[in-house]
């Protein structure tokens, strides 16, 4: 097992649903909590939009997710002081009336509405991955361990690039270039990431009250910016 002691607990674990998630900030957080020892760990789907998802099993699979990463990076999860899930808001909350069937390829998503061919699947997937994020949200604690869950809306390319729709082959490119940009450049990082433009004022709770109203949870914003304060 890695030298991490119950007593240090300097294991901060990052959830995430793909590598351009840990491109994009996993050099740069570790920069900045130098005397952390941060570990993403990449869930290669989003849990709380999966069709076996709901809010029964959620927590069970992400305590799989967690366990996986003890496993592979050699800890026990008594030797993590935080677990941060990190999440797109995909447009969970708005009405069903602004999800739209049109004949597209793959779902495009606007500041005002959804676009998608697969109607009643993606109404059935905003109930599934808002009513779970909502049960996620009010919980404080998985394994023992702190826990956490913050948004990038509609999705962390919107928020870190302004492209709400980014094609995936262009994702890793995007994400070098954020990594490039910030990496040894700590505060400007968390000057960007607290920009009033999308950086959400309030408390947690009042950050995620903000999403689920009208169109939010489409439209460019993150609460990530709490993160940092509450490290302090």
């Amino acid at each position: 097992m890695n030298d991490v002691t119950c007593e240090e607990k300097k294991v901060i674990l990052f959830l995430v649903e793909g590598p351009t998630d840990e491109i994009s900030l996993g050099m740069i957080l570790q920069k900045i909590l130098k005397d952390k020892k941060i570990f993403f760990h990449i869930i290669y789907t989003d849990l709380t939009s999966e069709k076996q998802s709901n809010v029964q099993n959620i927590f069970k699979k992400i305590e799989e997710e967690i366990q996986k990463e003890c496993s592979i990076q050699c800890f026990f999860p008594s030797d993590i002081m935080k677990i941060i899930q990190l999440v797109d808001t995909d447009g969970a909350f708005i009405r069903d009336s602004l999800i739209l069937e049109e004949d597209v390829e793959h779902a495009i998503y606007t500041a005002e509405n959804i676009k998608t061919k697969h109607l009643s699947e993606m109404k059935k997937r905003n109930l599934r991955k808002s009513g779970i994020l909502n049960f996620l949200i009010s919980q404080n604690n998985i394994l023992d361990i702190p826990y956490k869950v913050y948004y990038f809306s509609c999705n962390l390319e919107h928020v870190l690039h302004n492209e709400q729709n980014l094609p995936q082959e262009e994702k890793g490119e995007f994400a070098d270039v954020f990594s490039e940009k910030f990496y040894g450049k700590p505060q400007e990082f968390i000057d960007f990431i607290c920009d009033k433009e999308f950086a959400v004022e309030g408390s947690y709770v009042e950050t995620w009250n903000f999403i689920k109203q009208d169109t939010h949870s489409l439209k460019r914003y993150t609460n990530f910016q709490l993160f940092f304060d509450e490290d302090k």
